[in-house]
């Protein structure tokens, strides 16, 4: 039996997408595994036959990265371009195939004449597309073709933000839902073209549609819902630009269900509640609280690549995911209120979903586990395992299982924390520790396997993390440190490390390292100013000065608002009292940094600025920089550069914690 190594997060495979035919024969599901050659992943779609109970790849060259099904024996697959088919990048197309299930054969279905970002079947030869529409961009068929490609070379900006992350420039661009026909090949915009889609689900010739129409300044915070109707051919907006924050829809009967927040109580983040639309009177009504549901929020985790349903209709209720505590699981909702928990695994995190009539089919990890394929009863019964991508790697892997190690901090709050022991553990050596912190804030650590831990307890440290205040799962309250970052949550932090080294005496406190990004890498920074108690830091995608992040990152004038409790102008003392920037010349320890030259949520000034202040003051510092990443560089970067990231970490902590002898 091996040990956990850092090579090993480009031996594993990832499942997601999990969706039925529609008469639930079939369920289809995609699996993605790293190419650490030419450091990318492929992708294929499986095939999990639910009367046989057999399971069959159906794609093998790694090129179909969504699909969705056109019949029961049908599948619309998108794939990448081939050769032939590589269009300019002034006029994209998104190509797309078909697969005959029945023969096997895959054929060419259409070209769709943009740049695709999903896409469902509306009716036959009919599709709903959401696709980005560039106002910048110059029209091939009327401008000239060397006229097209030197407007590459511009960006011309009139709004804000000009950049987002995992985008990079999107001035001008908006993610449009629009009608596309297969016979004529002709697109028509459902929305308007300044409305950016995050969502819809389609019910007979209705469509619901959340996004927000903008222009100039982005809210990130705010979301409308709209409902489409194509037999009329109108576009009623229901919940109006500027009320508050619209989640997610699905349709109820002749109601829409949909998740919403004002804003008011608990700010930009504030958890959504249900309401129901009456579409014949059109009229809404609140349905009932969130119940301290965290709607599509699962447990953090670096081994989970992929999409798949999240919130959706099955017969006379709506099924969602949600995070409660440190456990995701699968709930329902029915239009008089009642919330029921129809799937779930203790100390788990459920994914995605589909539902049949008798079965649900989830994805979901176990504790101390990885992402699976269950087939689950419904009102949270029996569960049977039926695809386990990564049973063979890890049968011959030894890991250390999760503890937990919870505790009431000073202010009486109970704070959830765990444990995970070096392997080999000897309760009379001393070892060192890494304090692992979460992003978000509102995020969560819970009891499922991440990658990075267990590759640091097989190197013999001790690795420990928790919910401080300001994560998500235990209610608003819990969560609310607006304009406190860097106080209460700091304070649970150093306490729960006080309570682990109490617990384990086998720790050496002069050997103990902390690690994180994004609010972590923030936390990191803040750190690094306010004690001298770690022996090294590891701070990732970090921000470390919110005057100057306010207006850089794609995020900064909503978020940095919120958690530092001003704006530049207005507030310059809040807003540099919370930025760990102020406290550098305090800083002793030697620290790391971590950024992606294209993160547009911790821009690399906040990096670098940190880095140098560093130098300036004297103390031990390292910046590792990662050419064509973002913001998800430790999630689903390019799978090499996932390697070097923990290799750079690892090499950093082991020197200041395991000395030259290492």
């Amino acid at each position: 039996m091996e040990k956990i190594r850092m090579e090993d997060i480009a031996k594993l495979k990832f499942l997601s997408s999990p969706m039925l035919s529609p008469n639930g024969k079939q369920l289809a599901y995609l699996i993605t595994e790293s190419d650490r050659e030419n450091n990318c992943y492929k992708t294929n779609i499986n095939l999990y036959d639910t009367a046989a109970k057999a399971e069959r790849a159906l794609s093998h060259d790694g090129k179909d990265k969504s699909f969705l099904w056109d019949g029961d024996d049908l599948l619309l697959v998108r794939a990448e371009y081939e050769e032939s088919d590589k269009s300019e990048p002034h006029n994209p197309k998104t190509p797309y195939y078909r697969i005959n299930l029945k023969t096997g054969e895959r054929s060419k279905a259409f070209d769709i004449p943009c740049e695709v970002t999903h896409m469902e079947k509306f009716r036959e030869g009919v599709y709903a597309v959401t696709a980005v529409y560039d106002k910048n961009a110059p029209d091939p068929a009327v401008t000239p073709e060397d006229v097209c490609r030197e407007e590459l070379d511009y960006h011309v900006i009139e709004e804000a933000p000009l950049w987002r992350n995992g985008e990079g420039f999107v001035a001008g661009k908006r993610n449009v839902l629009y009608l596309f026909s297969e016979a004529d090949a002709s697109l028509t915009a459902v929305t308007s073209l300044t409305t950016d889609v995050k969502h819809y689900q389609i019910c007979g010739s209705q469509i619901a549609i959340v996004g927000r129409d903008w222009q100039d300044l982005i809210q990130d915070t705010l979301c409308e819902l709209y409902l489409y109707d194509a037999d009329k051919g109108s576009l009623a907006c229901i919940v109006a630009p500027g009320a508050g924050k619209v989640g997610r829809a699905a349709f109820l009967g002749n109601q829409l269900l949909y998740t919403f927040s004002d804003n008011k109580a608990y700010g930009n983040t504030q958890l959504c509640d249900f309401y129901l639309y009456d579409i014949a009177s059109k009229t809404s009504s609140f349905l009932c609280r969130h119940g301290g549901l965290a709607i599509g929020a699962t447990a953090t985790t670096d081994l989970c690549y992929g999409s798949g349903f999240t919130f959706k209709t099955v017969g006379d209720k709506v099924f969602f995911v949600a995070l409660s505590g440190f456990e995701s699981a699968l709930y329902s909702i029915d239009s008089a209120g009642a919330i029921e928990k129809q799937a779930f695994f203790e100390g788990g995190s459920v994914q995605f979903f589909d539902a049949g009539a008798e079965s649900l089919f989830v994805a979901a990890a176990e504790k101390d586990g990885m992402t699976d394929l269950y087939r689950c009863s419904y009102k949270g019964g029996a569960a049977e395992k039926i695809v386990a991508p990564n049973g063979a790697f890890l049968s011959g892997k030894r890991i250390s299982p999760i503890e937990p190690c919870s505790f009431i901090n000073s202010a009486g709050v109970p704070i959830d924390g765990w444990v995970i022991r070096p392997l080999d553990f000897d309760e009379n050596k001393r070892y060192p520790a890494l304090f692992e912190i979460h992003g978000g804030p509102r995020a969560a650590y819970g009891c499922v396997m991440v990658h990075e831990m267990q590759m640091f307890a097989g190197k013999g440290y001790f690795v420990f993390f928790c919910n401080p205040r300001g994560s998500e799962g235990k209610g608003e309250e819990f969560a609310d440190i607006r304009g406190k970052h860097g106080t209460i949550d700091y304070d649970d932090l150093m306490e729960f490390m006080d309570h682990v080294l109490e617990v384990f005496p086998q720790i050496d406190p002069k050997r103990v390292a902390a690690a994180g990004g994004s609010y972590a890498g923030f936390m990191c920074n803040w750190i690094e100013g306010h004690t001298d108690r770690f022996a090294a830091i590891a701070s990732q995608r970090s921000v470390g000065d919110f005057v100057m992040d306010f207006c850089i990152s794609d995020i900064g004038f909503t978020y940095d608002r919120e958690a530092a409790g001003g704006d530049p102008w207005n507030d310059t003392e809040k807003l540099w009292f919370h930025s760990p920037y102020r406290y550098a010349p305090f800083a002793k320890t030697p620290i790391l940094f971590i950024h992606s030259l294209c993160d547009y949520d911790c821009t690399i000034d906040q990096g670098v600025e940190m880095f140098q202040a560093m130098k300036y003051f004297g103390v031990p510092s390292r910046m590792c920089l990662f050419e064509g990443e973002n913001h998800e560089l430790s999630r689903s970067g390019k799978p090499r550069h996932r390697i070097r990231r923990l290799k750079e970490i690892a090499d950093w902590l082991d020197r200041y914690l395991l000395g030259p002898a290492h």
